[in-house]
Order: C-alpha cells, then structure tokens, then sequence
C-alpha cells in the first residue's frame, strides 16, 4: 500500500471521526432503540456479506437503503455508528486487511453522515413521521450519500491501481451509477412501511435488493468479460509483432491524455482507449515475413501492410460491444492532406478519434526502435510532426500534442 492511499485513508478517518463528534449531542441513545438498531445492524451485514467485486477493484453492495431508512427515523449519528459496526464486522469474520476495514466503515460512515447533515440543513426532520413532506431534502440526503461514496471509492481504487479518476470511473462507476441511484426511492418508501408497519415492513423489501444485487454482479460480469477480451486481442498483437510489444498500450495512454486535453466526451474517450489498444489488431492477418522485414518493403508487400486496417476494423465491427471502435481503427492511417489509406478520406471527413490516434500513433512509431531503423531524436520528432501538421496530420491535435509534450517535459 503507497504512502499517498495511507493518508487518504486517515484523512477519511480523521473526518468521519470528526463529523460523529459534531453530531454526537444529538444522537439518540441506542439503549432507547436496541432493537431497531439490532435489527438494521444485522440487516446491514446480510447485504454487506457478499459485495459485489467491480472490474477495476472494490465493491459495491446493496446496503444504501438500509442506511437511508436509518439516516430519516434515527439521524445521521445512529446511521454512522450503524455502518462503523456492519463494516467492521463483516471485514473481521474475513479476516481482511485492517487498512481496507478502517477504510470502508470510514467512508460509508461519512457518505451517512454527510447526507444527513444535508437532509436536516435543507428542512428535513428526522423521526417517526410522514416523510412525504420532506421528498426534496430526502433526495438531496440521498444524492450527497451517492457521490460522496461515489467519490471516495473512485479516489481510493485509482491511489490503489495508479489509474486516472476517469478511467475508474469509466469502469467501475459510470454504468451502475443509475442503478444506485435507483435504491433512492426504494430507501425512501422503505423509511415509510418502517414507521407505519415496523420491521416487519423491511422485511418485504429483501426480495428487491437480492434483485438490485444480481443486478450489479451480471454488470460486473458483463464489464470484465469485456475488458479481458481487448486484453486478449492486444495480446495477440504483441505476439505476431514483438518489435511492437508495448506499443498499443503506450498509444493508449497518451490518446486518453491528449483526449482530456482536447474536451472529448467521456464516452469518446472510452472508445478511443478501446481503439488504441486494438488499432494494429489487423496485422494478425499480415505475413511475418513481412512484419519482420528490415529491408525496405517491395510495393506488394506495402500493399499488404496497408490491408491491416481494413482487417482489424472486421474484426473489431463482429464484436458488439467494440463496434464503436471500428471506424477509428478503420482510419487512422488516413492522411489530413486525402492521400492516406484506406479510402483517402481528407480533413474533417476523417473522424476526429482516428485523427488523433494518427497522431499518437506516428510518434510512438518514431520514439521506438523497428526493424529497419532507430528511433529518432525528441527534436526530429517534433520536427517531424510540425512538417506534416497540415498535411499527414490535423493541425489542431499536432498544436494540442506537442502542448502535452511540452508539459510533460516541464512536468
């Protein structure tokens, strides 16, 4: 465990610690409602028992409503002592790291009390009561639980992995976010059967959250089917050509960054990431002979290397979740200037995703070492992409490049 994912963690700590303090004279002695706090407790551990692994690291798990009923009828402060013991306990009968209990019962305790603190500063009253008057402080409460959890999860998994914030939460969060978000309402009408019916009423909604659960886990199944299959298509490409080894992943990182740079969407940059890996996978279908050659290639045989990207766009267009991917993989050996190939597109004809994995891709080729020739000097490449911006490369995303160069460098 780094120095860095240390102290975020006694951050955490420290503050829940705090906020419990700040709510600690207004906390209803638990003696006075020992057997509702026993009930939730034990409810909160069934649904803290079996979390459901995300593909990135971490969990998730369906304790949220419970811990929204609990934040309404007996306040935050109850609630945070809820989660400290359902957390703890759970992580103690696995014998888990002390740092990952400490880390979890800490942030689950601040996302509770933090909402509930906001579900009374914007008018809501806790206690056994019609809580339909207070629907919009309840969503508010409800909201901040979401992203405050939202926020320290992502933050932890990418101190953890060394993965962007973004990244994590492309994978981990972003699809299941809705879903989460869906347990709101479930917590709210579960607060409501729970002052009118008892624990009993709880009871009925066990059903729902097995179902919210299931849920999560084909989610998580689904994304890391996903993400081994580009692993193992990438592999393959390292295989056939190992004087490329490492050179998709080295692309892909920098097309995320530059993507950040140049403001595309979110789910562009996902995609690109996905393109970058596989933007050479077509070459499984290219000789090795010629793959390897470190003579100069014959027409034929330059004829041949220029069919990779039309193999890999086939490829990558019959699997359906990487059908998005195909057109940047397509076209990024088109030129800006139209003399490019597959199909000679020019300009903005070309999408904008291929045109700057031409970019990435160039300068990786031209930083490392192939079989006929040296990699050439920072300056030459530099040089080089300044000569052709305009002509092999658009201009816009050379300017942006070599601004993310030039700060590396700086950086």
């Amino acid at each position: 465990m780094n120095r860095k994912l240390k102290l975020f963690i006694l951050l955490i700590s420290i503050s829940a610690t705090v906020l419990f303090i700040f709510l600690l004279p207004n906390i209803t002695a638990i003696s006075e409602i020992w057997l509702p706090f026993l009930f939730f407790t034990i409810i909160a551990i069934i649904a803290e028992h079996k979390p459901v692994v995300l593909p990135a690291g971490g969990n998730i798990t369906v304790a949220f409503p419970i811990s929204f009923v609990v934040i309404l009828v007996y306040g935050p402060a109850i609630a945070m002592v809820l989660e400290f013991f359902s957390i703890i306990w759970t992580i103690f009968r696995k014998k888990g790291s002390w740092f990952k209990a400490l880390f979890n019962a800490a942030q689950y305790s601040l996302s509770s009390g933090l909402a509930g603190v906001v579900y009374i500063f914007t008018g809501g009253v806790v206690g056994k009561q019609n809580f339909v008057h207070y629907i919009i402080p309840a969503a508010l409460c409800a909201l901040t639980y979401c992203v405050v959890n939202t926020l320290l999860v992502t933050t932890v998994i990418s101190l953890d992995s060394g993965m962007s914030l973004g990244k994590v939460f492309r994978i981990n969060i972003r699809e299941v976010l809705p879903s989460y978000l869906a347990e709101a309402p479930m917590g709210f009408i579960m607060a409501i059967i729970y002052v009118h019916i008892g624990i009993f009423g709880i009871l009925l909604f066990f059903f729902p959250l097995l179902l919210a659960r299931q849920s999560f886990e084909l989610y998580t199944r689904m994304r890391k089917i996903y993400l081994e299959t580009i692993r193992t298509l990438a592999a393959t490409i390292d295989a056939k050509d190992p004087y490329t080894l490492g050179h998709s992943e080295r692309v892909s990182h920098l097309a995320v960054d530059l993507a950040k740079k140049l403001d595309f969407a979110e789910t562009d940059i996902e995609y690109l990431e996905y393109a970058a890996i596989l933007h050479d996978i077509g070459k499984i279908g290219i000789a090795d002979s010629i793959l390897g050659k470190k003579d100069r290639l014959t027409d034929e045989e330059y004829k041949k290397i220029k069919e990779h990207p039309v193999i890999g766009a086939n490829i990558i267009d019959s699997i359906e979740f990487l059908k998005k991917c195909s057109k940047a993989v397509l076209h990024h050996h088109e030129r800006y200037d139209g003399n490019g190939y597959p199909q000679g597109l020019k300009g903005e004809d070309i999408p904008k995703t291929a045109r700057l994995l031409a970019v990435i891709d160039a300068y990786d080729a031209m930083n490392s070492d192939r079989p006929y020739r040296k990699k050439l000097s920072p300056e030459d490449i530099v040089q080089e992409l300044r000569d052709e911006s305009g002509k092999q490369f658009d201009p816009v995303i050379v300017k942006a490049f070599l601004s993310l160069l030039q700060e590396r460098r700086i950086g």
